[in-house]
């Protein structure tokens, strides 16, 4: 995470004499794009710092006594490293100075942009080799290390008898951990990420092992469920190590069915229809067809294109698929033998995954089923507008409900980032009951009731994080 970071640089930015007329979502524009013709010099050099040393993690003992000693509360000696490293620590940290020094964590895989105040020249974890997994013999559930592929994480549980109930809605190739700290799309028709996280296994400020949640069951009832409200924000007081999940019993049979529609209004109104229906499928996904093409490269594909992973028993299997060829009514055609993204070979899925990434993401856009045509029309005229061919990639959950993730054939430069996340801002606001929900939207929101819940959040993080380790807050 870094929202806080961001967010409390660009409260204290805007108190800076020198920057104090500017106008707000100007300010956050020059900052993104480090804008040093407007910014001042001591700002640019603040955004321009790496972290100094990256440490890749292989045991949570290493994160108790790197946490420690950033803490203060032991000597850079307890790290058991070599002469040559740790004379190279304690340069690059400048180890006893009179400063703070923070942790934070490198995601596997980003599919938008990083946050914008970099961590200021302190250390960085690298969880990739921190990739291991138990499931439970007594039930479908199973702890996974932050580090693990999701695509491995997904070809083990079925070995085992489980299906991972979450998949990813742009197929990039994520970490498990990247849901926490990064922007991974992870979700099913049933509902998000979180809502498969029993708990998480974590480090404190204070070097002490701690856990949010049950892992044997969901906390979601208990009339005190901190976990599902931490989980998004619990890279900004803690280091989360494992994720204990739920899982579901691997089914007798799987099929998917691909639907092909050539009109978005008919893609809407079977979209919403299905969702008023009792079924319930593992995911529905969407693809406009320039995300097909990349998803299928050289396959012939409509204007939109709607795969529904159906699971059960096979008798089951054929009342369902009969069921959601009613619901979707209107599609051109269908095909019940193409693969989806997931279930094929890793190597497979990771080309698939290459060529996702080569577009350019700004962000999730959620709006009702019924809005997704109209929503999909106006982003494709912004891409022409905007000379950045546009693209759309989106998933149906059971209440009504899309996200949406709009891609473009642009350069990944800053400017492009910004200029295309304020269009695609500009096309949700046009359509009701569409938001736009990015690392931008957050610091761009005016909403009282939203400020008053970040300054509710920074006083959690200070309190929680009084050492100030975690993702330290950054003032310019």
């Amino acid at each position: 995470m870094g929202l806080l970071r961001d967010w409390n640089y660009v409260e204290s930015a805007v108190r800076i004499p020198a920057l104090s007329e500017m106008i707000r979502e100007a300010l956050i524009r020059a900052l993104f794009v480090r804008n040093d013709r407007v910014l001042p010099r001591q700002i640019i050099a603040a955004l321009t710092r790496t972290p100094a040393v990256t440490v890749k993690v292989k045991d949570d003992g290493e994160v108790r006594k790197l946490v420690n000693v950033l803490n203060g509360e032991e000597s850079t000696v307890s790290l058991g490293l070599r002469a040559e490293d740790y004379n190279y620590f304690r340069t690059q940290l400048g180890v006893g100075k009179d400063r703070e020094i923070g942790l934070t964590v490198r995601p596997k895989t980003l599919m938008t942009y990083d946050w914008i105040v970099p961590e200021q020249r302190g250390v960085q974890l690298d969880f990739s080799a921190y990739a291991s997994v138990e499931f439970s013999p007594k039930g479908h559930t199973a702890v996974a290390q932050v580090g693990i592929d999701w695509k491995r994480l997904y070809d083990e549980a079925l070995v085992q008898g489980h299906l991972l109930p979450f998949v990813p809605t742009v197929p990039l190739d994520f970490a498990l951990g990247d849901a926490i700290w990064g922007d991974a799309p992870f979700g099913s028709y049933e509902g998000e990420f979180a809502g498969y996280v029993n708990a998480l296994r974590t480090i404190s400020a204070y070097g002490h092992r701690t856990r949010f949640g049950f892992e044997e069951v969901a906390s979601n009832g208990s009339g005190y469920d901190l976990l599902h409200a931490a989980v998004p924000m619990s890279g900004e007081f803690a280091v989360p190590l494992s994720v204990a999940l739920r899982l579901v019993a691997k089914p007798a049979a799987r099929k998917t069915l691909t639907y092909a529609f050539d009109d978005g209004a008919k893609l809407s109104t079977a979209l919403d229809k299905l969702a008023r229906t009792t079924q319930r499928p593992a995911w529905v996904h969407v693809a406009d067809h320039v995300a097909a093409g990349v998803l299928r490269p050289g396959v012939a594909v409509e204007a939109f294109t709607v795969q529904v992973s159906l699971t059960g028993t096979t008798p089951g299997i054929a009342v369902r698929e009969k069921a959601a060829d009613a619901a979707l009514a209107g599609f051109k055609g269908k095909a019940a033998d193409m693969p989806n993204p997931y279930d094929v070979p890793a190597e497979a899925y990771l080309k698939t995954a290459k060529r996702a990434e080569q577009s350019l993401f700004v962000g999730e856009v959620r709006l009702p089923a019924a809005a997704l045509g109209d929503f999909a029309a106006r982003l494709k005229a912004f891409g022409q507008q905007a000379a950045a061919k546009a693209g759309l990639y989106a998933s149906l959950r059971w209440s009504g409900t899309v996200s949406a993730f709009p891609s473009f054939e642009a350069t990944k430069d800053p400017t492009h980032q910004y200029d295309l996340s304020k269009g695609v801002a500009r096309v949700a606001d046009k359509v009701p009951g569409a938001v736009f929900v990015s690392r931008l939207a957050h610091l761009w929101s005016e909403d009282p009731a939203f400020r008053q819940r970040m300054e509710l959040w920074k006083r959690f993080k200070l309190a929680f994080d009084s050492a100030h380790v975690m993702e330290p807050l950054v003032a310019p």
